[in-house]
């Protein structure tokens, strides 16, 4: 099929601007998302905290290992296939939440959530982002990562004011309407497979410079999986997601050891997805500009600080909870990104879904330690740090040597 530069330009910026939706609309089932509901669930249900955290940990783990599956049928079929099934599959899963009676209901819940919304939506998106973007890959990757950030200032509050009158199952149930409601549309009008198959060519349309790679090439999981890029990456995915997942879940206890009270913390998670907002965009420039590697290291010191403020009150609350957003957002990007960076996009799909469970086994994992020890815990994610930091600098020592 011929190819007309305006057509690659309009459809390019309507893949970008449905990428941002659809990651918004993960937010559900996204750990900001969740959080604000722990308490009021246990008060419900009749259970302790920690039994809840513990549910959603297992939950993540379990809901998470669909990702390789999902990532396949990605590659097969393509996103605009796979879009309607994974959207449904969330709208469902809130709902499911909406009536969960006890812990095993529960823990069910929180898997279908996981798996819906993470390994789901997210992949789906993100694996159409890199099919249509090359050079611009990471600046519409930022672009599609603000749906988490504006996904956290606007999904908590909503649900918080509707949970306030109507109850948290209320609450769950306006969540999974919105989705339907915000992507079955989107999905069936605006998601793409290969913009080839579109009359459409990559980034815009524009010409990729003549020493790029032919990124729609690329290993095999199995031959991905024998380089350091590959573990480097893997294991900026699972920190970001470990210790996201433990101290956003921490939040109000360790802020309130710090001396806030409970809205002063709540109000802190505002200064997070500002930052991770901010540094999103910030960081896909970076990404295009110097490539996912060294931002990856960048972001790995920035997580490191975010921990030692934690534990010591270093800068401040307000610059832990800065540092923590601009962790995120450096980290989500640099992964994202890197991938297809580092392994083209011809078996990307089966990579991502295992760098998925990876990292969102990080997420399932990070908060156990907690329960043990928040000390301990920090310590922890210390010492995982300065592993992926030591990766990091052997995978740009194999690319520069």
């Amino acid at each position: 099929m011929p190819t007309d530069p305006a057509r690659s330009a309009a459809r390019g910026s309507l893949v970008a601007v449905a990428a941002l939706i659809g990651i918004f609309a993960t937010t559900p089932g996204q750990t900001v998302g969740v959080s604000g509901f722990i308490d009021s669930i246990a008060a419900d249900l009749g259970l302790s905290r920690d039994t809840v955290l513990v549910l959603y940990s297992v939950g993540t783990f379990l809901g998470i290992l669909t990702a390789p599956t999902i990532g396949r049928q990605v590659d097969r079929f393509g996103p605009r296939r796979l879009v309607v099934p994974v959207v449904v599959g969330l709208g469902g899963a809130c709902a499911w939440m909406s009536v969960a009676w006890n812990a095993w209901s529960l823990g069910l819940g929180f898997v279908l959530l996981r798996a819906t919304a993470i390994a789901g939506l997210s992949l789906v998106t993100s694996q159409m982002v890199n099919l249509w973007f090359d050079r611009y890959r990471g600046r519409v990757t930022a672009l599609a990562m603000m749906g988490l950030a504006l996904g956290g200032l606007v999904v908590p509050p909503l649900a918080e004011v509707i949970a306030l009158t109507d109850g948290w199952r209320a609450a769950y149930l306006s969540l999974g309407a919105g989705v339907l409601a915000i992507m079955l549309p989107v999905g069936l009008a605006l998601y793409r497979n290969k913009p080839e198959e579109h009359g459409a060519t990559r980034d815009f349309g524009r010409p990729r410079p003549a020493s790029a790679g032919n990124t729609a090439e690329g290993p095999t999981l199995a031959e991905a999986a024998r380089t350091i890029d590959f573990w480097y990456l893997a294991a900026l995915t699972l920190l970001v997601n470990a210790v996201n997942t433990a101290l956003l879940l921490d939040h109000v206890r360790a802020m309130g050891a710090a001396g806030l009270d409970r809205g002063a913390a709540i109000a802190l998670l505002g200064a997070v997805t500002v930052s991770q907002a901010a540094m999103t965009l910030v960081a896909g420039l970076l990404v295009d500009r110097f490539g996912a590697r060294p931002v990856g290291i960048l972001g790995l010191a920035i997580l490191a600080f975010s921990v030692v403020s934690v534990m010591t009150g270093l800068g401040g609350s307000l610059a832990y909870a800065v540092a923590l957003g601009v962790m995120i957002a450096t980290l989500q990007v640099a992964h994202s990104a890197g991938l297809a960076e580092a392994f083209g996009t011809a078996h990307l799909g089966s990579i991502r879904g295992t760098t998925f469970v990876i990292g969102v086994s990080g997420a399932a994992l990070g908060p156990l330690p907690l329960v043990w020890s928040p000390i301990a815990a920090y310590s922890i994610f210390l010492t995982l740090t300065a592993a992926g930091l030591a990766l990091g600098w052997a995978s740009l020592w194999r690319r520069t040597a």
